[in-house]
């Protein structure tokens, strides 16, 4: 068997800068804990060149100039965890989740694919980098020796089976989680390191720390050996950002939202998946003064035609739903989920004509509904209900549904609602419409056919009546119209519902 054990060092400030190359540059230092008990918990490593140290408060670590102080995010270190789950995914499905910073995945089978035990540890290392994760890999032939070569190399580490001890000999002591007391007691004895505690008398040993003791020489030897346990934690894809002050600017929201999708789309091909919707969530400011939005939080749900991971359509879908649905204040906080789906996999046939891209058609729908609305663009759907007008606009999938006609020629008047109707005013003549006027141009009717009386909903405070008329339009110039005009019983004025093509 051979195991390779993933470790990301300094994990908290790792998770804290993963998503802001920015921050990532500079000096930083990340603070947890309730005031006044606020202190250091994780730096960068040009944090400690201007010499702060973990544990100094937060007051403290202000002092430094320079240097910009970042609040410990949970969500941020389990979306930076779950782009590790992602990244060692894509190896193996054999993985143990063995802390935050810390997963073990069997390898055993790779080398037919990858290559050597070496050329493994390159490939994990650089997908990590493609999630923004820096990470050390130690591979070995038990779980034990592949996660303390992980956690004393810089890089990679191949320990040979059988010499493990040899290579692990000047390991700090540290690494095994000792108890207080047995660390104490070794730190007593002189022992620090693996090879010192390696080389004890097993006997003298038991008979001073017991079976621990046993337990302890055989891990900084190489010979334990146990199974792995794989788990199978919940996939989520999630991430997000904070902002140090609020920002309104859509070229500034843009470039978070490319450099969260990025990060999406890398994690859902690590998983061969793809984005179905995604869920915008947005945290306002509404501090500031003449903010329009009256929540602080805002959401969206983008709907996709097809399951995609391009980034670039899923921005310009973004920012087309931002435009027509302004958060309407400065904005805090970021957070992106995608929900995942199996790609798509369409064979297109020889002799069938090939329709429009479901990609390139979204985002000519998206920005059609920033110009007339959302319930002006879409497929028409029935409504079970007695309303005046039974149906309603849902999400245009083409190819969802298909129809076809009884009659192979057959040609039906198509009646264009207007939306909102048309307001008119009409003249009658022995109880039928005579003249009509509206949109400003006065008409002649030719033709009449109606009434038709419709009602519904009489058990609901959305009652309606209405006497329904079909006519045929004449104007001024000769002009013809087929339209259908109504007068409203309960307010008894005229309108115009549509014209027939």
């Amino acid at each position: 068997m051979l195991f390779a054990c993933v470790y990301v060092p300094n994990f908290i400030a790792q998770a804290a800068a993963r998503l802001d190359p920015v921050v990532a540059a500079s000096p930083f230092a990340v603070v947890a804990g309730t005031p006044p008990q606020v202190r250091v918990v994780a730096l960068n490593a040009k944090a400690k060149n201007k010499r702060l140290w973990i544990g100094m408060t937060k007051t403290e670590a202000e002092a430094s100039t320079g240097t910009q102080i970042l609040e410990r995010s949970i969500k941020l270190e389990a979306s930076a965890h779950g782009a590790l789950l992602d990244c060692t995914s894509r190896f193996s499905p054999h993985c143990e989740d063995v802390a935050d910073d810390t997963l073990i995945l069997d390898v055993s089978e790779l080398s037919k694919l990858l290559g050597t035990p070496t050329q493994i540890a390159k490939s994990i290392r650089a997908q990590a980098r493609n999630l923004s994760l820096y990470i050390r890999v130690g591979i070995a032939g038990n779980i034990d020796s592949a996660i303390y070569a992980a956690r004393t190399t810089k890089g990679i580490s191949i320990l040979p089976f059988g010499k493990e001890a040899e290579f692990l000999k000047d390991a700090p002591l540290d690494i095994l989680n000792l108890s207080p007391k047995i660390l104490e007691t070794l730190t007593r004895w002189g022992i620090r390191t693996f090879g010192q505690l390696g080389t004890l008398p097993e006997l003298s040993l038991s008979e001073r720390l017991g079976q621990e003791g046993l337990r302890l020489q055989q891990l900084v030897r190489g010979q334990s050996f146990r199974t792995l346990s794989p788990t199978s934690a919940p996939v989520s894809f999630e991430e997000g950002t904070d902002f140090d002050y609020p920002v309104e600017d859509p070229e500034s929201l843009a470039f978070v939202f490319h450099r969260l999708l990025e990060q999406l789309t890398i994690r859902l091909t690590a998983r061969a998946l793809a984005a179905g919707q995604l869920h915008l969530s947005l945290e306002l400011d509404l501090a500031v003064d003449d903010v329009k939005a009256t929540e602080r939080l805002f959401t969206r749900t983008l709907k996709l035609p097809v399951p995609t991971v391009d980034t670039k359509l899923l921005l310009k879908l973004l920012q087309l739903d931002l435009e027509a649905h302004s958060p309407g204040a400065p904005v805090l906080k970021v957070a992106l989920r995608a929900e995942p789906m199996r790609p798509r996999i369409v064979q297109e046939g020889i002799f069938v004509p090939k329709g429009p891209e479901p990609q390139r058609l979204e985002v000519t729908l998206a920005r059609l509904r920033k110009l007339v609305g959302e319930d002006r663009v879409g497929s028409p759907e029935l409504i079970d209900r007695h309303l005046p007008s039974p149906f309603r606009m849902v999400k245009f999938a083409p190819g969802a549904q298909l129809v076809k006609s009884s009659v192979a020629s057959c040609r039906q008047a198509a009646l264009r609602i207007f939306r909102p109707n048309a307001p008119a005013r009409v003249e009658n003549v022995h109880g039928a419409p005579h003249t009509v006027a509206f949109d400003g141009v006065r008409y002649r009717v030719t033709q009449a056919s109606g009434p038709w009386r419709r009602s519904g909903e009489w058990w609901t405070q959305d009652r309606w009546g209405r006497d329904e008329w079909d006519l045929v339009l004449t104007a001024q110039d000769d002009r013809r119209l087929l339209v259908r005009a109504y007068r409203d019983l309960l307010t008894r004025q005229w309108y115009i519902d549509g014209e027939y093509d």
